[in-house]
């Protein structure tokens, strides 16, 4: 009931080791505990998840959707949901934050 429905294209642990976050061509985006059980769906929508990372915090992820970067709290008690406008030309297809000095970075199709 949880799995996605079309293949995976990535997967991160999140920075204390108890979550794992798996992307999607199907446009799921979801958190798992160490165990393998569903802990929840962060986003479902209708493009393929290509670029997402954890925040610094440990409770925060970023995701692409297409064009768009996306932010919120895995917990729903941290950081506001937040969406905007990355890259005018193309996708979204790679992103990083540095824990160091909270700045995001970002790559696409029209870098």
């Amino acid at each position: 009931p949880g799995d996605h429905t079309g293949a995976v294209i990535g997967l991160r642990w999140s920075p204390d080791g108890t979550a794992l976050l798996s992307a999607g061509e199907d446009g799921d985006l979801k958190v798992w505990s160490k165990s393998g059980n569903l802990r929840s769906t962060l986003a479902s929508g209708p493009t393929a998840v290509y670029a997402f990372v954890w925040g610094p915090d440990g409770d925060s992820v970023l995701w692409s959707a297409g064009k768009t970067l996306n932010l919120k709290s895995q917990s729903g008690t941290g950081r506001r949901a937040l969406s905007w406008l990355a890259h005018e030309g193309g996708l979204v297809t790679c992103v990083d934050w540095n824990a160091i000095c909270d700045l995001v970075v970002t790559g696409g199709e029209d870098c």
